[in-house]
Order: structure tokens, then C-alpha cells, then sequence
């Protein structure tokens, strides 16, 4: 009997450690606050321009996943995750509220695990970690791309 309670406690704790599949404190939390986001002109602007590069591997890296294409899909994400990532202690140019770059990271760790999942070509732990990945986009997307679809460009000059 004491050595059930030994061993369930002992699950209880892994399931809840830090490479636990469930969804941390922190992202729990952005899930919840992700509002649209305004951001300034040249935020946007910059985005826009990182982002073009980056939808690119997105799309071929869905197809790979899709097809079971491991080696492809490694590739794709593998060129997400080591894409140069903003860091905001360095004093850019362009300031972004907080959650930009907490999803940033996000989505680093996220093609991290697709690479991995990947490496061993086991489709369940791909559709795992490419899902979480997702999860990270869409939340970005909701956050800083859908306010920017609603936003009126400027009259041209005359």
C-alpha cells in the first residue's frame, strides 16, 4: 500500500515537471491576455518585413509535417527556431509590448520540439509538439497580425 502512494505521488510530480506536456503557468497566462495588440508604425513595419521570410518556412514546414516528410520538416523548423530573434534588452528601435517577445521564445522552444519529433520519427510526438507550435502562432497572429488587417492604410498623396 505505502509504496502505491510512493509511486503515485512520484507520477503526480513528473507529470507536473518542467518538460510536463501540460501548458506552463506563463502560457497559461498568455492564452488568457492575448488582446489585439497596437504597436507603432514602424513595429509594423518591421514585423511585416520578418515575417515574409518566416511565413515562407511556415507554409513548406505544414506540408512537410502534413506528409510525414521528417527530414523536411526538420529542416523547416528547425530554420524557425534558429531564426535571429528580437532581444529587447538590446535597445531596439522598435518597441513591443511584452507578450511579443514572451511568444517569440515560445515559438523558438515549440520548433525546437518539432525537431525533435522529427529526429524520431514518431508521428504522435510530431502532431504533439507541431500543434503547440501552431498554438504559438495563432496566438501571435491574433495578437499583433489581425489588429494590423483592421488598420486603414493612409490615403496616398496627391
Amino acid at each position: 500500500m505505502r509504496s502505491t502512494v510512493v509511486l503515485a505521488a512520484l507520477v503526480a510530480v513528473n507529470a507536473f515537471a518542467e518538460d510536463s506536456v501540460f501548458p506552463s503557468k506563463q502560457e497559461l497566462q498568455m492564452a488568457r491576455m492575448l488582446e489585439p495588440q497596437t504597436v507603432s508604425a514602424e513595429a509594423r513595419t518591421f514585423l511585416k518585413s520578418k515575417m515574409k521570410a518566416h511565413s515562407k518556412d511556415m507554409r513548406d514546414l505544414v506540408l512537410a509535417v502534413a506528409t510525414l516528410k521528417y527530414d523536411e520538416a526538420k529542416k523547416f523548423a528547425q530554420g524557425i527556431s534558429n531564426a535571429p530573434r528580437l532581444d529587447k534588452a538590446a535597445g531596439a528601435t522598435v518597441a513591443l509590448p511584452d507578450s511579443f517577445f514572451i511568444l517569440q521564445d515560445g515559438l523558438k522552444k515549440h520548433a525546437g520540439e518539432v525537431v525533435a519529433a522529427c529526429e524520431a520519427k514518431k508521428p504522435a510526438e510530431l502532431n504533439q509538439a507541431f500543434t503547440s507550435m501552431m498554438g504559438t502562432c495563432m496566438s501571435c497572429h491574433n495578437a499583433f497580425l489581425v489588429p494590423m488587417r483592421g488598420e486603414k492604410p493612409a490615403a496616398p498623396a496627391k
